[in-house]
């Protein structure tokens, strides 16, 4: 018989540790929005980057799931903000 809660715990963590990732991005792009140096821009492309992957593996890992299309979904905003300086 599986470990229900355990499974739960895992989930959870997932979507935490992408959740952060996804609000690391945030923070990035509203720093290059407010100071457009080339530095800002470059820190966020790379925060972009990490969250891209993190969706990656939170979808292989857990599935379809609505918490994780939410972060995805505020990550493509992130990155359409970014792309209008850059």
């Amino acid at each position: 018989m599986e470990d229900h809660t355990q499974m739960s715990w895992k989930e959870d963590n997932v979507i935490a540790r992408l959740h952060n990732s996804v609000d690391n991005v945030s923070l990035a792009v509203g720093q290059a929005l407010t100071n457009p140096s080339e530095q800002s821009i470059q820190n966020a492309q790379n925060m972009i980057e990490r969250a891209n992957r993190s969706v990656t593996m939170a979808l292989e890992s857990r599935g379809d799931l609505e918490p994780i299309h939410m972060l995805q979904e505020q990550l493509n905003q992130d990155k359409e903000k970014l792309n209008r300086i850059h």
